[in-house]
């Protein structure tokens, strides 16, 4: 297995996702959950899932809880959120999915970008 942080995002590459984000539609957003589950039932059903695809599922997973138990969310918010879904779901992307062992390298990079940067806007659970 290779180590997720051998593929960086560059400071041009966030420049070019920042453009790509600002055009995600949030209509959009139950087809891309569709597209989502199809994905990581793929994923699943080859059965030789390594800790980087499964990595990536637990984070897809809790994108799509906070997409659930936030629904008041900034828009921005939810077009990164969209866009780190989208981003996964595309196969062709800048390393593509199917090269054994490399594949979500980029993917689990943008993933964790995304959640880092979204971070300080989700709300916190109320204190009991």
């Amino acid at each position: 297995m290779q180590d997720p942080k051998l593929f960086k995002i560059s400071e041009k590459d966030k420049a070019h996702y920042k453009k790509l984000i600002n055009n995600i539609d949030v209509s959009d957003k139950h087809q891309l959950i569709e597209v989502l589950g199809e994905k990581i039932q793929n994923i699943i059903n080859k059965q030789k899932m390594n800790v980087l695809e499964a990595n990536l599922i637990e984070k897809m997973a809790y994108l799509i809880g906070i997409l659930d138990k936030h629904p008041r969310l900034p828009i921005n918010t939810i077009k990164k959120i969209l866009f780190a879904i989208s981003y996964f779901i595309d196969e062709n992307d800048d390393i593509p999915d199917y090269i054994p062992e490399l594949g979500y390298l980029d993917d689990i990079s943008v993933v964790n970008w995304i959640l880092e940067d979204i971070s300080k806007e989700i709300p916190l659970p109320p204190e009991s």
